[in-house]
């Protein structure tokens, strides 16, 4: 039965003063004697050799150096047998080295060393309760390391581990012991040991010290350290001191210089926890030159894909790491899953709770439910704009980890999840667990009120639903803009040819209310502020980007009938496509996002046909085609007395080659209304067919029609234009959809 030194519970050091320490003889004996042991992988070889040493220690049992030795020595049987009682062993004879020379800095470091191995190799809710109690493995092995450190600053290596473990257990007094004792560390002349800075820097941002962290990692950087894993670290710590610039410069210089597996690693694991499987094979077979490149890609694509300025993204995942670290990291190395949790991952940094909130950030909402039987649980809801997010979090058997479940029923653990699943009763504390749940959505409130089979087929639908969420969750991340107040705005999109003749545009025409918008004084009158910020994505990555704010200024404030209008033209290749559009009122916090699909079609290859932009004339808002002046409605509402303006573009046809062309308009889900025409295609003259021919003008023709509306009733309807090539026998057709108003 080995004995303890040191009480861990207050991490108070109990070590005499530094005397005359231990010598550089003593300690060059004991190095080589690591350095010949850790060569030896037969066990039988390590025991013949244990033999004979303790031998020898019955009859010199006051000799430090040798129960030194023999604690290293239990040490390596440990690893080589996989043992835990020889880490046991090694703890109880650095134990009593430390009491022979308690001024020696190897017996303290040597106990860190095995109380990490025995620790991690106990049971895990005995290990959380000691821990509570400051009596768990971590505790004491910072205890030791801050033994080592202390009575021997300059002894580099229990100053690095001492910070590593402290860092591990992330509990503040543990924290602030590791601190003092590397900042102590760093007078010395273990100051000139890269690994002792890096400590530092990364102990210093820990207890909030971002400038005194970032000065760290710099003389870590002069001494040699690691350039790909100073520069990452002096990026965290950028980030963390909200200097994002020279944080982006510090990261994308880092990955540049990255090429150690160390290094490389750390950066694979810091862009991982919003990585897909996907992308961490393309980034593992990438040649070292390339990867400054696919790490911009990366974070570019989640910028575009939320409509967020390049870097936000990048931004707000450190400031999610800082948090998470905070708030949930993962304390043992050894996760104990049962059969209620589907997913399951190897990293040793978070728990689950960790591992969503660095893919989606913060919830818009948190439940919990606390009651005598119940495992510690958290819901988090996410407001999606298509199916919401809800994930639900466990604690069983380790208060400390936190995992996923699919249900909401199994943190009541395997046996009643499964008894509710059959129809079985359940119990008040299960009415009461779905019932705090009710706000997040409809189904909990059922599952609250219902019981027997009308439960089990809500739960079996919650249950699919948990999965589908899980497997959302854990492969994808999202950044999504979030504001107080909807603008009540409206965007019309038309894809269009390229003025260049390669790919094409997308027209965005957009509204929104004055009174959604906050008028701001000028010398001018009143002056709008509307920031608009357009994305386009393809499976490949982001295609277009912009940033852009538009201004109107009036000679009074708008009136709540009228509305700030403009238009957009945004170049995209061809292929199909996803859009954002994202306005944003700062003053007022207010904003919206838009999202649609589409697909541009090569327009210089084959016949094709251009959206249909419906406007009117007298909109006030004019887009220039070519020669002609397009007017454009972002409302598509038109009153009757209006004459519409119907513009397209045709393509695919030689100069001069004749075509046909049929323009329509059904009410919408009813017939034809042709005879409802007076005129058409001619502005003010006389009636004409609903047909008529033209000739092509070149590769793109541009067709601009008048179309009188005085005689529709009020309604929605649809548009159609159909052209027909009749040479090559080939016919395309278009619609859109308008609003007559009322008189």
């Amino acid at each position: 039965m080995r004995f303890l030194l040191l009480w861990v519970a207050g991490l108070t050091i109990s070590v005499a003063a530094p005397a005359a320490g231990q010598s550089p003889a003593a300690r060059d004996s004991i190095e080589r004697f690591r350095e010949r042991i850790a060569t030896i992988g037969d066990s039988v070889t390590l025991l013949d050799l244990e033999s004979s040493m303790i031998d020898r220690a019955r009859t010199d049992r006051d000799n430090a150096l040798l129960h030194v030795r023999l604690g290293f020595l239990a040490f390596r049987l440990g690893q080589v047998t996989g043992e835990n009682a020889r880490f046991d062993d090694a703890a109880g004879e650095f134990e009593w080295a430390a009491e022979i020379e308690p001024d020696w800095p190897y017996p303290w470091y040597g106990l860190g060393l095995a109380e990490l191995e025995f620790g991690e190799s106990s049971v895990i809710p005995f290990e959380n309760l000691k821990q509570m109690l400051g009596r768990d493995y971590l505790s004491k092995a910072v205890a030791a390391f801050a033994n080592a450190a202390t009575v021997d600053p300059t002894f580099a290596d229990a100053v690095v581990d001492l910070a590593t473990t402290a860092l591990r257990q992330r509990i503040r007094p543990r924290l602030e012991v590791a601190l003092e004792a590397v900042r102590r560390a760093a007078t010395t002349e273990a100051a000139q040991v890269a690994p002792v800075q890096l400590a530092l820097g990364r102990l210093e941002r820990t207890a909030g010290h971002a400038d005194t962290s970032v000065a760290a990692f710099e003389r870590y950087l002069a001494l040699g350290g690691d350039s790909g894993v100073g520069f990452l670290e002096t990026a965290r710590s950028l980030y963390f001191a909200s200097r994002p610039q020279d944080g982006d410069h510090a990261y994308y210089r880092g990955a540049a210089l990255a090429r150690s597996p160390r290094a490389t690693g750390l950066y694979r694991e810091d862009f991982g926890w919003a990585a897909t499987e996907d992308e961490l094979r393309e980034f593992d077979l990438l040649p070292q030159p390339e990867r400054v490149a696919w790490l911009r890609a990366f974070w570019l694509r989640r910028d575009v894909a939320d409509v967020r300025a390049p870097g936000e993204r990048l931004t707000e995942h450190y400031r999610r790491y800082f948090h998470a670290l905070e708030h949930f990291p993962l304390v043992s190395r050894h996760r104990r899953y049962d059969v209620i949790h589907p997913y399951r991952n190897e990293q040793q940094v978070f728990d689950d709770r960790g591992i969503i909130y660095m893919r989606h950030g913060e919830p818009d909402d948190r439940a919990f439910f606390q009651a005598g039987s119940v495992n510690p649980n958290e819901s988090w809801l996410y407001a999606r704009s298509g199916e919401n997010l809800i994930f639900h979090f466990v604690a069983t058997g380790d208060i400390q980890d936190y995992k996923l479940v699919e249900s909401l029923a199994d943190v009541l653990g395997p046996s009643t999840a499964l008894e509710l699943q059959t129809g079985g009763p359940g119990s008040p504390e299960a009415v009461e667990l779905f019932g705090s749940r009710s706000a997040f959505d409809p189904v909990y409130q059922r599952l609250a009120a219902f019981s027997g089979t009308g439960r089990v087929r809500v739960l079996t639908e919650e249950r699919r639903y948990g999965e589908r969420t899980i497997e959302v969750g854990t492969t994808t991340d999202a950044f999504p803009l979030h504001f107080d107040e909807a603008l009540g705005g409206v965007v019309r999109r038309y894809v269009i040819s390229a003025p260049t003749g390669r790919g094409g545009q997308i027209l965005l025409v957009f509204a929104v209310p004055g009174a959604s918008l906050v008028p701001e004084a000028s010398s001018e009158g009143v002056t709008y502020r509307l920031g608009v910020r357009v994305a386009v994505m393809s499976a490949a990555g982001a295609v277009a980007y912009v940033d852009t704010t538009r201004t109107l200024t009036t000679g009074a404030v708008l009136a709540a009938e009228q509305y700030m209008t403009g238009f957009l033209a945004v170049p995209v290749p061809v292929g199909a496509h996803t859009l954002r559009v994202a306005f944003d009122q700062s003053r007022r916090g207010a904003g919206q996002v838009f999202e649609d699909t589409l697909s541009v079609p090569d327009f210089t290859s084959s016949f094709e046909m251009s959206d249909l932009i419906v406007g009117r004339h007298g909109s006030g808002l004019t887009w220039v085609a070519g020669t002609d002046s397009v007017s454009l409605s972002p409302r598509g509402r038109f009153p009757p007395t209006d004459t519409l303006q119907v513009y397209y573009e045709v393509h695919g046809l030689a100069e001069g080659s004749p075509y046909r062309s049929r323009l329509e308009v059904k009410k919408e889900g009813g017939g034809s209304i042709f005879g409802f025409f007076k005129r058409l295609f001619g502005g003010g003259g006389p009636p004409v067919s609903l047909r008529f021919d033209g000739v092509a003008s070149g590769a793109t023709t541009r067709i601009l029609q008048s179309v009188d509306i005085s005689a529709l009733k009020p309604g929605q309807y649809v548009l159609r234009v159909t052209v027909e090539d009749p040479q090559n026998n080939q016919r395309i057709e278009r619609e859109a959809t308008l609003e007559v108003q009322g008189r």
